[in-house]
């Protein structure tokens, strides 16, 4: 018999017929046998010749006498032995110690994103949203035990060789103390080794994210050094908040000396004593002084420089031009506006106790214009050095030559014409014009007359007659009221009392304070706005308010029309001519015919661009964005509201105040608040 062991022995015990070998495995931990008969000597091999060959190979640990049983039983049926036997021999091997089971004994967090988040936060308020997740540790606090785990035991090879064990590592298994992620570790307890949230690692294992529970107050001064920001952050879970003492002691050291005041710092200790602050709260704890820009200089007029003025409005709602000028004649040495000087600004004081510069104001200038000037003893004025009309232009007070006439335009004066301002202090009686170069002051009542002026009118009485009246300004026309006639202005119409069965034609607005009655019969028509008292009147007076599309684009609109129209004729011309043409000529003219006809569809092409401009004009041309109709009292049956071609014919009654505009091409009528101011409000 031979074996495949460093131990080869020859003794009693081994039978003649078959060859034994052995084979241990590397790690000494299992033994298989191989088993070759040997030819011409039978036998029968039983359990002990089995064992003695381990024996003899030194095998004397784990012998398993079942599997040593099977090999005998497998060897009788083979004819050729066995190769290889099943292992015959187990060694046992050493078992480390086991490890108990970790238990957490507060709240933690384990989730990453959550652990993620909670890495971010400074103070417990930042990890609010986690709150129901964790609680606060404090140091010494145990937040963890470990169980007993199972002892080591030693194992052995099948030589009988004894194996120790592997050392395996036990947090918390050792007496001595380690600190781990703000944790002390020792004899299977988890410490916390200062205040703060518990969470978990990647391995399961408690550590400690330091948090500061306690609420805070940061102090932030604005970038302009006026103001000081206290921000309140709550505490948390038995957190403390800091004192006022503290919170001075804080404002001293940032530097802060003005401007503290202590009512708010009342009201930041009052919500911090409350214990009710849930979020983040901030107050202003002290303000500089804000330097005051000083007040600018200004010009006082002593005469009416509105070109387009209200009517004064009396108590009872009633309005006049009675008190207004738009003329004013002065004299030689007459006050025509005062000088106010700027005033110097008041400096401030930032929180830092520092000087504030402020700005003083801007200086203003006299109007100085023609036939005015500033006398030596007073810088502060302006006075008129010649007898006339004195007129303010936007930029310089102007004394100019007017005309003054001191009763009616009738056959005494005949017609009048003048290429500056005029003053009448009559009427203007029927079948008389007025030709009138500047302004235009009527002390009493236009008949049916034809009045133009080139700058603004104010009739102090009213406009009446038989319908053959006229007034044509390029400015403003302001009447008291006015009946059966017709105006056009270049400007604003503003009428203080009623106008009845007339036609108003204003470039911007067209305004009727009338009371109780203001428009009934006739059309007013504006490019800008309509804004009247009452429309109408219960008997249904046909009365029409109209807003027109702006000028410029009625003038654009006409120029595309009228381009039209003459590529239309042309286009006619052209293909009159080729009928006119006997055919054999045509043939003759091939060429000039092929001309022709090119010619042709170029202006149809023309035709049709110019067509498609139009119709994106017309689009425009109806959105009427910033133009309104406003009616603050009543409008009757019978008014009819026009916006360019869209058309809103009242049959009911409607209550003001309410204001009329087109809202995606389409008439609105929307509730509004009166812009008429109540009587006495425009005094103060």
């Amino acid at each position: 018999m031979s074996l495949d062991t460093d131990d080869n022995v020859i003794g009693d015990d081994h039978p003649d017929f078959v060859n034994i070998l052995v084979h241990v495995a590397p790690d000494k931990m299992a033994v298989r046998l191989t088993l070759t008969p040997i030819t011409g000597k039978p036998g029968v091999l039983t359990v002990h010749h089995l064992k003695v060959a381990l024996e003899d190979a030194g095998v004397v640990r784990g012998i398993d006498a079942a599997a040593l049983k099977g090999v005998v039983t497998d060897y009788a049926k083979s004819i050729r032995g066995i190769p290889e036997t099943v292992p015959v021999a187990h060694g046992v091997p050493a078992a480390a110690e086991g490890v108990g089971a970790l238990r957490i004994l507060v709240k933690y967090i384990t989730l990453p994103d959550e652990v993620r988040a909670l890495f971010t936060c400074k103070c417990a308020f930042d990890a609010a949203t986690l709150a129901p997740k964790f609680q606060r540790v404090d140091k010494g606090t145990v937040i963890a035990r470990r169980a007993e785990g199972t002892p080591s035991l030693i194992g052995y090879d099948v030589f009988g060789s004894p194996l120790e064990p592997q050392h395996v590592e036990i947090l918390g298994a050792s007496p001595n103390i380690v600190e781990r992620s703000n944790v002390f570790i020792a004899s299977h307890t988890f410490t916390a080794a200062c205040t703060g949230v518990v969470y978990t690692d990647t391995n399961g294992i408690p550590c400690v994210y330091a948090l500061d529970f306690n609420g805070s107050v940061d102090l932030h001064v604005s970038q302009d050094l006026m103001a000081v920001e206290a921000t309140v952050t709550p505490p948390g879970e038995r957190g403390t908040m800091p004192s006022l003492q503290i919170i001075h002691a804080m404002i001293k050291e940032h530097g802060v000396v003005y401007g503290v005041d202590p009512d708010a710092l009342e009201l930041l200790m009052d919500r911090i004593k409350g214990g009710e602050m849930t979020e983040k709260e901030t107050f202003i704890i002290a303000q500089g002084t804000q330097p005051i820009k000083g007040e600018d200089g200004r010009v006082e007029f002593c005469f009416n420089v509105d070109p387009s003025p209200a009517p004064t409005i009396a108590e009872d709602g009633s309005a006049d031009y009675k008190n207004i000028d738009i003329v004013n004649l002065v004299s030689n040495g007459t006050v025509l506006a005062k000088l106010h000087p700027a005033q110097k600004g008041t400096p401030g004081k930032n929180v830092y106790g520092n000087v504030v510069a402020a700005l003083n104001g801007i200086p203003a200038r006299l109007p100085v214009g023609a036939n005015t000037a500033i006398p030596n003893d007073d810088p502060n004025s302006l006075i008129s050095v010649s007898d006339g009309i004195a007129i303010y232009d936007g930029t310089s007070v102007n004394v100019s030559a007017g005309y003054v006439i001191s009763g009616d335009v009738d056959f005494k004066t005949g017609n009048i014409k003048y290429d500056n301002s005029i003053m009448i202090n009559g009427d203007v009686k029927s079948g008389f014009e007025v030709d009138c170069g500047g302004d235009l002051q009527v002390k009493g009542i236009i008949e049916d007359c034809k009045i133009n002026v080139k700058g603004n009118i104010l009739c102090k009485f009213g406009f009446v007659g038989t319908g053959k009246g006229t007034i044509n300004a390029d400015g403003n026309v302001n009447l008291n009221f006015m009946k059966n006639q017709t105006i056009v202005a270049g400007g604003n119409v503003n009428i203080a009392k009623e106008a009845l069965n007339c036609n108003i034609t204003a470039t911007k607005s067209i305004n009727v304070y009338g009371h109780p009655l203001s428009v009934a019969g006739g059309t007013l028509v504006s490019n800008g706005s309509i804004t009247v008292r009452t429309v109408g009147n219960i008997s249904g007076a046909k009365t029409t308010l109209q807003i027109n599309p702006e000028p410029e684009l009625i003038a654009e609109m006409d120029s595309i029309k009228t381009a039209i129209a003459k590529n239309e004729e042309n286009a006619k011309n052209l293909e009159n001519m080729i009928k006119k043409m006997p055919p054999a000529e045509q043939v003759r003219n091939k060429e000039h015919v092929r001309k022709l006809k090119n010619t042709i569809i170029l202006i149809r092409q023309q035709i049709g661009a110019l067509e498609g401009k139009m119709r994106l004009l017309n689009i425009t041309m109806n959105k009427f964005e910033n133009a309104f109709i406003r009616i603050d009292r009543m409008a009757y049956p019978g008014t009819t509201v026009r916006f360019g071609t869209m058309n809103l014919a009242l049959s009911d009654t409607l209550q003001g105040g309410k204001t009329i505009r087109v809202i995606n091409q389409e008439i609105r009528v929307f509730s509004d608040r009166p812009i008429r101011p109540k009587p006495g409000e425009e005094k103060k």
